[in-house]
């Protein structure tokens, strides 16, 4: 399961009625949202959020990957893509590497909200059928940033759905995204070298690392020894067993972000060179690492306003 988490973190890192008015339009070539505010309904399998939807006839899910960059990417082991053309080779976060194609068109990409699109171009796709396997059997692929940028995302494991607002001038006053909301925390990030993955200071038991957050994993830490160590005889980190793969799992207690006190459970150790895909994609040059996933979005509603570089946290 580590490996599994460290790949798809990394993967392509190398209106609420709008879906009824817009039940029966198309939309051509270009696979970004439209509307004012739109719902995706989500599916949770594991730690991974999954949004039902078609892809030139075929069901299944498309994972929800905020550390993806291309809007759509298929799954050609599932979805027959005869005519893909190799494009360039890719590494996965475990080491592995695989071929990524390009196919000129995708005929249809229909979700159950209502938004449909169709004969989408120049769309990515690799065989992802080791995901089938570990994931779900009908894994159709990715949506990555490319297709929501522009837009504010609020997620709800609670009521399991996905939120986009777009990011207008009036927006910024009016907050609506958090209307009726329980604010606990806002948090300021940055971003380095890709513009999907929020970077933020934080702090455990007197140590400092960079944390960053993303969708796609459980969660994981990466400690030098004699951080590892402090943490260790402090109690703020134990470890607490294996899980069905038979990969260590840890605990976290009294994580700091710009004074938000959390922690975390069932998170994967890794070694620095275990995280030097990561190190290389994002530009992470700090000695200690934290990537805030599932663990961290099973506690708390989140908000991710990525033109204002900032992140809600909300009262589940």
């Amino acid at each position: 399961m580590k490996k599994l988490i460290s790949f798809i973190s990394v993967f392509c890192a190398i209106n609420i009625s709008m879906a009824q008015d817009r039940n029966k339009e198309l939309l051509e070539h270009i696979p970004v949202l439209h509307g004012d505010s739109i719902v995706f309904p989500i599916i949770l399998i594991n730690a991974y959020p999954l949004i039902s939807a078609e892809v030139n006839g075929i069901k299944g899910k498309l994972m929800f990957d905020t550390g993806s960059r291309p809007a759509i990417t298929i799954n050609h082991n599932l979805v027959n893509l005869p005519n893909r053309k190799e494009k360039r080779k890719g590494v996965a976060g475990s080491g592995q590497s695989y071929i990524i194609h390009l196919n000129d068109t995708i005929s249809s990409l229909k979700f159950y909200n209502g938004l449909n699109y169709q004969n989408l171009l120049n769309i990515e796709s690799t065989d992802s059928g080791w995901l089938q396997d570990k994931i779900t059997p009908d894994f159709l692929g990715f949506i990555g940033y490319d297709f929501f940028a522009g837009y504010i995302v609020k997620l709800d494991y609670l009521k399991k759905k996905i939120t986009f607002y777009k990011n207008t001038e009036s927006r910024k006053l009016s907050k609506d995204f958090l209307k009726g909301e329980k604010l606990l925390a806002t948090i300021n990030f940055e971003t380095r070298s890709l513009p999907n993955h929020p970077l933020v200071k934080a702090k455990a038991g007197g140590i400092e690392f960079v944390a960053s957050f993303d969708t796609g994993q459980y969660g994981l830490l990466q400690l030098e020894d004699k951080a590892k160590k402090k943490l260790t005889e402090k109690s703020v980190l134990k470890s607490v067993g294996v899980d069905a793969y038979d990969d260590e799992l840890i605990n976290i207690n009294d994580i700091e972000i710009e004074g938000f006190k959390t922690s975390l459970k069932g998170i994967y150790p890794f070694t620095f060179e275990q995280t030097l895909p990561f190190r290389k994609a994002i530009q992470i040059t700090e000695p200690n690492y934290m990537s805030i996933g599932y663990r961290f979005f099973d506690q708390y509603k989140t908000v991710w306003d990525y033109d204002a570089k900032k992140i809600f946290i909300l009262e589940k």
